[in-house]
């Protein structure tokens, strides 16, 4: 089978290899880059732990000046690929949600009495996924949201990616986020690709990412948010 695996670098190369792997074939076309964007300094006063939701985020952190001092904080990661990210970053006290940002908001707040009177550092990006700021203040706790990174999309579609898409080569194509799937969906109109929508199938991996693709072409959800379930879920319907 061949599969469009859509996410940015490196993860791309990441999950185009494990299908190699698997015996199939996939094309790398990242329609997002990452750029950091971190604030000079940090403000960390009044803060006790940190919440993160992607390992994106957790390069920034590692590079930045203040790393001592935040490392030696406790982490809330939104998954366990995100912590074993800030474990190898040389963070001292990781935890690990469930997979998404809901299930990030219950951990800090079943954390609350430790937490209590403090802040909660979210180094994130400028477009996010859930409402984690307001999950918290909801429970009482205080986010403190701060923007360390963009992703921007890329300005077209590989050339060779857009005659395999004309010729429908494609048994899948992976998403895994909300703006991906904006980008892809804008990449292949501006590309006049619309008469492909309709024989074009994507495996998202939520129902966020899903959104932007729903009701222009075949779109397969994963059961739960995390590239095991994705690639499952692929294999399994191709």
């Amino acid at each position: 089978m061949r599969f469009l695996v859509t996410r940015p670098q490196p993860d791309c190369k990441r999950t185009a290899d494990k299908l190699r792997a698997a015996g199939h074939f996939a094309d790398e076309a990242p329609l997002l880059r990452f750029r950091a964007d971190p604030p000079g300094s940090f403000d960390l006063s009044g803060v006790k732990a940190l919440a993160v939701t992607s390992r994106r985020a957790v390069t920034v952190l590692s590079e930045h000046a203040q790393m001592p001092d935040l490392k030696a904080l406790p982490v809330f990661a939104v998954g366990e690929s995100t912590a074993e990210a800030c474990r190898r970053a040389g963070f001292e006290s990781v935890t690990a949600a469930d997979g998404d940002v809901a299930s990030l908001a219950s951990c800090l707040l079943d954390h609350r009495g430790v937490l209590a009177g403090s802040a909660v550092l979210y180094p994130a990006a400028e477009e996010r996924a859930g409402d984690l700021e307001g999950l918290l203040d909801e429970g009482g706790m205080t986010c403190r949201l701060q923007v360390v990174y963009r992703m921007e999309a890329v300005d077209e579609l590989p050339e060779a990616v857009v005659d395999a898409l004309i010729s429908s080569a494609y048994d899948g194509v992976l998403v895994y986020s909300k703006r991906t799937a904006e980008a892809l969906l804008d990449l292949l109109t501006a590309s006049g690709l619309n008469p492909v929508f309709s024989g074009l199938r994507v495996f998202a991996i939520s129902q966020q990412a899903a959104g932007p693709l729903s009701g222009h072409m075949k779109v397969h959800v994963a059961g739960a948010p995390n590239e095991t379930a994705l690639l499952k879920l692929a294999l399994t319907e191709c």
